[in-house]
């Protein structure tokens, strides 16, 4: 049997079982309802920075404010609080690169309101896996428009790095 997905006890769980092992991945609901609401607005971001070359406030505004809600309603205050850090962090990371014109605004707002998800230390393993990922992005875009100058979108790298630093967050 593999990668099955079964509600029980309060989780959602994968697993897979074969003759020598069984591995198991518990995410709590808590947890499996940030991480379907982090997903929904990453794959909406890639979508809008694909076609039109933004991330809208709209988007990232909602997002922040989901993140921010679902943090104080699993941890309380401290939730709340280690939300907060989290897209205080973001935001001030990419913010001297939007000052000097390296990352759109849009893609700032994005961390930011990915750290509200992820929190202080998983969104810089979010930003430094997404930059990892850009780089090997960036050489066939940029082989492809022949034009070293043309936009990068950079929200697809920096969404797969979102998603996989979620699973590294200690919560």
């Amino acid at each position: 049997m593999r990668a099955s997905t079964l509600f029980g006890g309060g989780a959602l769980v994968f697993f897979d079982v074969n003759e020598h092992s069984m591995t198991i991945l518990e995410i709590p609901f808590a947890n499996a309802a940030k991480l379907s609401v982090l997903s929904a607005f990453v794959v909406g971001a890639c979508i809008w920075d694909l076609r039109v070359r933004r991330i809208p406030d709209v988007l990232t505004s909602s997002a922040a404010i989901a993140g921010m809600a679902l943090s104080l309603a699993e941890g309380g205050l401290n939730g709340a609080g280690w939300s907060l850090a989290g897209l205080i962090v973001g935001g001030g990371l990419f913010l001297p690169l939007v000052v000097w014109w390296e990352v759109g605004a849009g893609d700032m707002k994005m961390i930011a309101a990915a750290g509200t998800f992820l929190g202080p230390v998983g969104v810089i393993h979010g930003i430094l896996i997404g930059t990892i990922l850009g780089g090997f992005w960036a050489l066939p875009w940029m082989i492809a428009k022949k034009d070293r100058k043309a936009y990068l979108p950079y929200a697809p790298p920096l969404a797969v790095g979102i998603v996989i630093a979620f699973f590294f967050v200690d919560r």
